[in-house]
C-alpha cells in the first residue's frame, strides 16, 4: 500500500528551512541561464520526433498497430535533439539495461540534461524500482536548494540506497564528459496521442522534490530551423557600404546554402 502526501509550497519551504541548523533557509536556485535558441532546439527536437516522425513511419509503412511505439519514439527524440543542438553540448549515449539514454552536458554552466516524459516522472515519484534508477544517480548532487514543490511518499522509504553505489553509477553515466558537473536538469514533456502538450525544465532534489522549474511550452509554437540565426540574418541586417559593394560584384548564393554553413562547420565535442 502506497501513501503519498502532497504539501503546499509554503509548508514545504517551512519544513526544509527548519530542518537546517538554526532554522536558516537554503539557497534558491534562480535561473538556468540557457540561451533561448538552445531551449527551442531541444523542445522542437522532442516535438518533431513525436508529432512528425512517428506518424510518418506509421503512415509510410501502413502499420495497422503502433505496438512498442512508446519506446521506439526515443530513437527519433535522441536524433532530433542532437541534430538541432549541432554540437553546442557534449553528449553521450549510456546503457541502462537493454536501453540507451541521451545525456547532454553544458560545460560552462556545469549542467547535465536528460529527457523524460511527465508520466514516467510521476511513476518514479510513486514507486522506485528495486535497482537504482539512472535519475537517482544524476540527481544525487542536486542538494542544498530550497524546495518550491514537494511530496512526501512513504513508499520511497522502502528503498535504502547505498551512497557508494549511487556515486558509482553516477560516475559511470558521466564518464565521457570533460568538465565539472554541478547539477542535473530534467527536461520533461507531456503528450496526447501524437501531440506534445507541454514542456518544462526542472531541477529535482534527490527526493524528487522541485527546487526550480521553468516552462518551455512556448517553444512548441514555432518550428526550429537549424542555423537560421547566423550568417544570413547578419547580412540582411547590415547596410554598411562594404556589404553594398559585395552585393554588386558577387552573385549571392541562396538563403538555404548560407543558412546551412554554420551547421556543416560545427562538430560534436564529445
Amino acid at each position: 500500500m502506497k501513501l503519498c502526501l502532497t504539501f503546499s509550497p509554503l509548508y514545504v519551504k517551512w519544513v526544509y528551512a527548519n530542518l537546517k541548523l538554526g532554522g536558516s533557509s537554503m539557497p534558491i536556485f534562480k535561473t538556468l541561464d540557457v540561451p533561448d535558441n538552445v531551449k527551442h532546439a531541444i523542445v522542437s527536437g522532442i516535438s518533431t520526433a513525436i508529432t512528425n516522425d512517428i506518424p510518418d513511419i506509421i503512415s509510410d509503412y501502413k502499420l495497422p498497430t503502433n505496438n512498442g511505439i512508446g519506446q521506439f519514439r526515443w530513437n527519433f527524440i535522441h536524433r532530433r535533439v542532437e541534430e538541432n543542438l549541432g554540437g553546442r553540448f557534449q553528449h553521450s549515449y549510456v546503457s541502462r539495461g537493454p536501453w540507451k539514454i541521451l545525456i547532454l552536458f553544458e560545460s560552462v554552466l556545469g549542467f547535465t540534461f536528460s529527457i523524460m516524459s511527465e508520466s514516467n516522472l510521476s511513476r518514479l515519484k510513486m514507486h522506485l524500482p528495486d535497482g537504482i534508477h539512472y535519475s537517482e544517480a544524476l540527481l544525487s548532487k542536486n542538494v542544498g536548494y530550497d524546495v518550491i514543490h514537494g511530496q512526501m511518499c512513504l513508499e520511497r522509504f522502502k528503498h535504502q540506497r547505498s551512497p557508494s553505489d549511487v556515486e558509482k553509477l553516477r560516475d559511470t553515466l558521466l564518464k565521457d564528459f570533460v568538465g565539472i558537473v554541478k547539477n542535473h536538469i530534467l527536461i520533461l514533456f507531456d503528450y496526447m496521442n501524437h501531440n506534445i502538450t507541454s514542456s518544462r525544465a526542472v531541477l529535482l532534489t534527490p527526493e524528487y522534490n522541485i527546487a526550480f522549474e521553468e516552462d518551455w511550452s512556448n517553444y512548441l509554437q514555432t518550428p526550429y530551423i537549424i542555423g537560421k540565426s547566423s550568417i544570413f540574418e547578419d547580412m540582411i541586417n547590415d547596410d554598411t557600404e562594404p556589404l553594398v559593394r559585395f552585393k554588386q560584384n558577387v552573385q549571392l548564393v541562396s538563403e538555404e546554402s548560407i543558412v546551412s554553413l554554420p551547421t556543416k562547420l560545427m562538430t560534436v565535442n564529445n
